[in-house]
């Protein structure tokens, strides 16, 4: 996900709210066993922004589906998506959910977090 550079900031952005890109790298950083210090320090921000993301995402790991770590690449027969973190592809959304919860989760714990799928209503009168 990180091929062409990680995420950088200006000394005038040091204070402003993180990006998507931002905490898709931390999550990375996260997984690659960085100490929060280092990815502070690659992406500029002050440590304690990484310790807050970091425990936010670990009380409600359900968040990682918010952060675009997968996208659509194919919709022939049937949908397909890609993996942004290891570019995997997968088909059906709730499948690719899955997947990138694996990535961060124990698997035991990965349906726990998934969103919930609405049942349809009938539209019969």
């Amino acid at each position: 996900m990180f091929r062409e550079g990680r995420p950088t900031r200006s000394s005038a952005q040091h204070h402003s709210w993180l990006t998507a890109p931002e905490r898709r790298f931390i999550l990375w950083g996260l997984k690659e066993r960085w100490p929060a210090a280092r990815i502070a320090a690659e992406l500029g921000v002050n440590e304690a922004t990484v310790r807050r993301f970091r425990k936010r995402y670990w009380d409600e790991p359900e968040l990682i589906l918010e952060l675009d770590l997968y996208e659509m690449v194919g919709r022939a027969k049937d949908e397909e998506y890609k993996c942004l973190v290891c570019e995997e592809r997968v088909v059906t959304q709730r499948a690719m959910q899955r997947h990138v919860l694996g990535h961060f989760l124990e698997q035991d714990n990965v349906d726990a977090f998934l969103p919930q799928v609405r049942k349809r209503r009938s539209n019969r009168r």
